[in-house]
């Protein structure tokens, strides 16, 4: 599978990013300040982006996702990194703990939860994957969505970001997005193993998100054993993404203090 990435920076250390649904590797732009410390690497995830899909009709697993990175990392030559994802790609970050332990020097964590999803809820994933095709286009994702993935702030004072959101959503591949509605709605539930992350750990949380609020991010953060638990402000589900600045000094602290 040919996975188009970025690779900035350079540092002792790497951090891999795995972008949410249904976007691309432009949704870390803000991110990149941090490659003037440490190595970047922002892929597309199969199938979205600049990367290649599979065939329609076809599900795209975590697992999956989570392995085409260790090859990323294969190509590039790297032996370990710190996994940053959001939402989906905290999914990955948590699959690729449970499939590659070996190649962690540390986890992100931000706006995810370790649940599977619920019966109704993957059946609203299918439901999407089946509209994406049916329309050959995620575009009516972006309108649909907006509401709960962007804090009330976002929409009203950040218009760059509102159409950094939009391009993504609207320009994405749809048999790549419906592959990967498809494997969120089947993915691993790690709610009983997040007492067995070992290596250090920072999860975010927007301040406004209405996906994975605060709450429900501190909890998942107090299961994990080596975590640290931050709050961005202002932010909905996509806190990197609208405010940048923050979420990268707390990114900066924890590598900084945390990882050796």
């Amino acid at each position: 599978m040919n996975v188009h990435f970025e690779m900035l920076g350079g540092g002792q250390d790497t951090i891999l990013f795995a972008h949410g649904f249904p976007f691309n590797n432009t949704m870390w732009a803000g991110q990149k300040d941090l490659a003037l410390e440490w190595r970047l690497i922002l892929p597309d995830l199969r199938g979205m982006g600049r990367s290649e899909a599979d065939l329609a009709g076809s599900v795209t697993k975590m697992e999956d996702f989570a392995d085409d990175l260790a090859k990323v990392l294969d190509i590039v030559g790297i032996e370990k990194c710190v996994f940053c994802g959001l939402s989906m790609g905290g999914y990955i970050a948590l699959e690729f703990w449970r499939r590659h332990a070996d190649r962690l020097k540390g986890l992100i964590l931000c706006d995810t939860n370790a649940q599977a999803d619920a019966p109704e809820n993957a059946q609203k994933r299918f439901e999407t994957a089946q509209r994406v095709e049916r329309e050959n286009s995620a575009a009516f994702l972006a309108d649909a969505n907006m509401q709960s993935l962007l804090a009330e702030g976002t929409l009203k004072q950040k218009p760059e970001v509102v159409r950094k959101y939009v391009a993504m959503v609207r320009n994405n591949n749809p048999t790549g997005v419906a592959a990967a509605a498809r494997g969120m709605a089947q993915r691993h539930d790690f709610s009983n193993e997040l007492q067995n992350i070992d290596v250090p750990t920072l999860v975010l949380a927007g301040e406004k998100d209405a996906l994975s609020p605060p709450e429900a991010m501190r909890a998942l953060a107090e299961r994990i054993p080596s975590a640290e638990f931050h709050v961005i402000s202002g932010a909905g589900h996509l806190a990197p993404l609208e405010n940048a600045d923050e979420t990268n000094n707390i990114i900066q602290n924890f590598m900084r203090n945390r990882i050796e």
